[in-house]
């Protein structure tokens, strides 16, 4: 049986002195009043020292002392008052007698109270202890303590103990989020966490392989530092992600960030190492610029492939400008040579304007005088590419009489005939393998000599005239010429080829319509040093390399 003094929602700021019952379990409710305080010494307020259950919930207590607990103690709820530290011999008292309700505080304990630690809701507190110390407390007593069911005030100091807990079992510390008066919940794989001092809210999402930024909670009245390193980012997420235009700090080391689009609006803080961004937008530096000016804005930004070029020359003037708002300008690189980037000229990478102009025409010119080179040598080059079998589409011609019977006509007079060998030798013999015709061997016995001529000029895709001294004075020689010239005359291609000898000085021997022919036409000289090249390629051309 149990005796209830009820003195809840009284505006209360001090217990009164109690009755003492002859039976039964005394128990006193005095929760959502205004003590401050429990009575300094449980034995001076009268039948306070003989309650077996203490209900002091929802108060302004800021400290809890061992004199001030009732000695026959069984059952104390402090929910949702300002305590944040026991007492060792209050510890050892409570573990021992007193079944404990504590939510609503933000608790601080110290991991040196050894008898906390076998306590079966242990209150830990790891306040100004490094990580190191907090890892090797936790694994080696893990198995012997259960976090849950505690309001844990999730302040930076505690990151790794929130992270832990978090894997550990399911634990609930939204509430305190939602008792400062936080928007929205914590992502499952972060941690949410507070500092005071100064004011900062922080969402911790480090190392856990995501690929997106996942919706943040939102604080009332501070701003959100992010910590979202060594993960798979490769875009980051607009302002309608919830959250995320409230992001004043953000920590994106060790991504896969290409571009940069999209950053908070005031954002203050951003580490953007080791990704594999090249190039920052207009909008993006305007940001920066922008923020500079208006805030102690602070980038770190080296250990990605920096393009040093003269589109990139108003970020190489910022990064040098940058000053002390850039932490790692030192480091900041170029990614196509690996030269610092505050030590690159702005000349190095864009030209002057008078040199620019200056290069055009230079270039202007040299093409110029490239295009009036081909010009001027086109013959030679065609002969040439002839020659080695290069580019014979454009070199070779296609022959329109290739159903006739001679590749070519050789018209020279009897006192010549010494001068057939060499032609016969490297144009029947040679790589072309040319067909001649020539009076010596091609010509019918008991035909006429006209005859012969105009068939022979008439079977030919070409007809070589031999102009010697002997040539010019043979009336044969003149009239085959004659012949041939007036037989190819109406040909869309120049069948008619003269070999001119070194020792013929003058057409005078010619007659005016043969002499004006020499005058006005071109033709082969037989010294010329690269005589049988122009020959052959004078001779009619093969289909693709292939032989007449």
């Amino acid at each position: 049986m149990e005796f209830h003094i009820d003195c809840t929602q009284r505006n209360l700021t001090e217990i009164p002195p109690l009755p003492i019952p002859i039976d039964g379990r005394p128990v006193l409710r005095f929760s959502n009043n205004h003590l401050k305080d429990l009575p300094s010494n449980a034995k001076e307020i009268p039948g306070y020292n003989q309650l077996q259950a203490l209900d002091v919930a929802a108060n302004e207590i800021t400290s809890l002392g061992i004199q001030q607990l009732p000695q026959r103690l069984q059952h104390l709820s402090i929910r949702f008052n300002n305590i944040t530290d026991l007492g060792k011999k209050v510890v050892e008292f409570l573990s021992k007698h007193v079944a404990i309700h504590r939510f609503g505080n933000k608790w601080f304990a110290d991991c040196d109270d050894k008898v906390l630690l076998e306590y079966t809701y242990s209150i830990i507190n790891f306040k100004g202890k490094k990580d190191p110390e907090i890892n090797n407390y936790l694994r080696e007593r893990s198995e012997r303590n259960r976090f849950s069911e505690n309001p844990w005030s999730c302040f930076w100091e505690t990151r790794f103990l929130i992270s832990f807990m978090g894997k550990r079992e399911s634990m609930k510390y939204i509430a305190p989020l939602d008792y400062q008066d936080f928007r929205g919940p914590c992502p499952d794989v972060c941690s949410c966490l507070l500092t005071y001092y100064p004011t900062e809210f922080i969402v911790d999402c480090s190392g856990e392989g995501l690929s997106e930024i996942p919706p943040l909670p939102t604080p009332k009245d501070r701003p959100t530092t992010l910590l979202f390193q060594n993960n798979n980012l490769c875009v980051l997420p607009n302002d309608s992600m919830p959250g995320y235009a409230n992001v004043g700090r953000l920590f994106l080391a060790n991504n896969r960030l290409t571009e940069l689009d999209n950053l908070p609006r005031n954002i203050s803080y951003l580490d953007i190492r080791n990704n594999r961004i090249a190039v920052i937008n207009r909008k993006t530096l305007d940001i920066f610029e922008k923020r500079s000016k208006s805030s102690d804005l602070k980038l770190f930004l080296s250990g990605n492939p920096w393009a040093c070029t003269c589109e990139e020359k108003d970020f190489l003037g910022f990064v040098k400008g940058g000053g002390p708002r850039i932490g790692d300008v030192t480091n900041i690189t170029c990614g196509d040579t690996g030269n610092l980037l505050i030590e690159t000229d702005e000349s190095s990478v864009c030209p002057s304007g008078f040199v620019h102009y200056v290069t055009l025409t230079v270039s202007f010119m040299l093409m110029i005088l490239t295009i009036n080179l081909m010009i001027y040598f086109k013959q030679p080059l065609l002969i040439w590419f002839y020659e080695h079998g290069v580019c014979l589409s454009l070199a070779a011609r296609r022959e329109l009489d290739e159903r006739k019977k001679f590749d070519a006509f050789l018209s020279f007079t009897h006192k010549d005939e010494d001068l057939i060998e060499e032609f016969v030798e490297r144009l029947e013999n040679g790589p072309q393998k040319f067909q001649l015709c020539f009076y010596l061997r091609d010509w019918l016995l008991g035909v006429s000599i006209p005859e012969c001529i105009s068939q022979s000029v008439k079977d030919s895709r070409r007809i070589i005239i031999l102009m010697t001294n002997h040539f010019l004075k043979s009336t044969w020689g003149r009239l085959e010429f004659r012949l041939s010239l007036h037989a190819t005359s109406q040909d869309r291609c120049k069948r008619l080829i003269v070999v001119l000898y070194p020792e013929v000085e003058n057409f005078d021997d010619l007659d005016s319509e043969l002499r004006t022919y020499m005058v006005l036409n071109t033709y082969l000289k037989r010294d010329d040093p690269n005589f049988w090249n122009k020959l052959i390629y004078a001779m009619p051309h093969s289909v693709q390399g292939e032989q007449p």
